[in-house]
């Protein structure tokens, strides 16, 4: 227990609250190591941990034996990513689990603060300003998002403010990236070598407190998603978005025929096209817009999920695109989705000569939707391409996209500096609309079952 002159050690505030915690949240709570790492999945308990730990440390700072025992010099920080989350998952956590009488005041201009009648306070502060982390001595730290933080923020600016008072730290994250500091801590609680540190595991199947079971949720978001945000584990290859392609997308056994043509560079230049009485009308077709050293690429899926068209071009004029998107328009109908993320005619002229567009501008966060809805039809098999050499740098673009996480916890999809996703771009953009064909699709055939003569629209 560290030392301390505090006049009213051993009067904790009153009446001791009472929490309702699952047992690795008693585990945490009850552990007076140093540094305590938590890799949890959503809604494991994560936030309420925390609050409930700077609670408890506040209400009674002698209990620890970091930092010091008197409340008045008790300085507590909780950091996350941004303030939005400060405020929401701390501020607010922590203001509502204790009484209004034990608050002597609190301020909601950054950073936001609680100070408590025994003089104890705690500020709420973000990582994703740095030059914001500094200041006088913290005796307890409780990161939120841990691993979305870089390295050099632990070492540059929190670590050292706990060193006047030999303070100590909570750390509370989803796992976001592999081999980073976060987890190097967490592997450091699993050993004994480490005794300053302790670390624990739970996913989202932990808490028994919520009233819908986490594993519904297998199988309807994409898997690398499950296994992060609720089973709290990183895959083997470090979060590979679209996994075990052979036996989920590359299944489709349906004639198609490809036209090839030449390209020095030994890319795949060409078309692959079904016949139209082959496929499940109505069609969405996605369309990518080549960007510099780019290709166009467009690729139609039916309402049976089947791909339907495929064609991989470059160095095409805007007149020759839309002609190009105007014809496969004309054979397939259905609905054309395009690429409208730079300011050129083709949307509007497409419309204007009868073509049902749906215009898509690419942002991250559009991105982000559209990848995520697409892993999840084709983890759920609701997909299927055939598995041809000219789909080969489909297969490609799919295996190698890549998902990065920024500082503040943004996900971002991309190809590698030396790689593509324009294919990957088109059949997400086709997917977005899959839903809606395959729902016409079946009232369709609903009508037609039924038809008496008399319309059902």
């Amino acid at each position: 227990m560290a030392t301390s002159d505090a006049g009213d050690q051993g009067t904790p505030l009153q009446p001791a609250p009472q929490y309702s915690v699952h047992e690795t949240q008693r585990e945490v709570l009850q552990s007076d190591a140093r540094y305590r790492v938590c890799r949890w999945g959503r809604r494991a308990g994560k936030n309420v941990t925390g609050a409930i730990d700077v609670v408890e440390y506040c209400r009674r700072p002698w209990a620890s034996q970091w930092g010091p025992d008197d409340p008045q010099k008790v300085l507590v920080w909780w950091v996350g990513p941004t303030y939005d989350q400060a405020l929401k998952h701390g501020f607010e956590k922590v203001k509502s689990a204790v009484p209004n009488a034990w608050i002597a005041s609190s301020g909601r201009s950054e950073p936001y603060y609680i100070e408590f009648v025994n003089g104890a306070r705690v500020e709420f502060r973000t990582f994703d300003k740095p030059e914001s982390l500094q200041g006088e001595g913290v005796d307890r730290i409780v990161l939120d998002e841990a691993d979305q933080m870089r390295e050099g923020i632990w070492y540059g600016d929190l670590e050292p403010m706990l060193l006047d008072s030999r303070g100590c730290a909570l750390f509370i994250s989803k796992p976001y990236r592999p081999r980073s500091w976060f987890h190097r801590f967490y592997d450091y609680g699993q050993s004994a070598d480490y005794p300053e540190y302790a670390s624990w595991h739970a996913t989202s199947a932990d808490n028994p407190f919520l009233a819908e079971d986490p594993e519904d949720k297998r199988g309807t978001v994409p898997p690398h998603l499950f296994e992060r945000e609720y089973l709290a584990e990183l895959p083997d290859d470090g979060g590979q978005v679209f996994r075990d392609l052979d036996d989920k997308l590359f299944t489709g056994d349906y004639e198609v025929t490809v036209e090839r043509e030449h390209d020095p560079s030994g890319e795949f230049i060409g078309e692959l096209r079904r016949s139209v009485d082959a496929v499940t009308t109505p069609v969405a077709i996605g369309a990518d817009f080549a960007r510099s050293r780019d290709y166009r690429v467009t690729a139609a899926l039916d309402a049976a999920g089947d791909l339907a068209y495929y064609h991989r071009a470059r160095n095409e004029s805007w007149d020759g695109i839309e002609d190009h998107l105007r014809g496969v328009y004309d054979t397939y109908g259905g609905i054309l989705l395009p690429d409208a993320s730079r300011d050129n005619k083709i949307v509007a002229d497409l419309a204007g000569a009868g073509v049902r567009v749906s215009p898509v501008s690419f942002s991250p966060k559009t991105k982000k939707q559209l990848i995520e809805t697409l892993a999840t039809l084709v983890e759920t098999g609701e997909l299927s391409v055939p598995d041809v050499e000219a789909l080969d740098q489909l297969h490609l673009e799919l295996r190698q996209l890549q998902e990065d996480v920024s500082e503040s916890g943004y996900t971002r999809y991309h190809a590698p500096d030396d790689g593509y996703d324009d294919s990957v771009d088109a059949l997400a953009l086709a997917a977005s609309k899959f839903d809606r064909i395959s729902r016409s699709a079946s009232r369709r055939a609903s009508r037609d079952d039924t038809d008496t003569g008399v319309s059902t629209i």
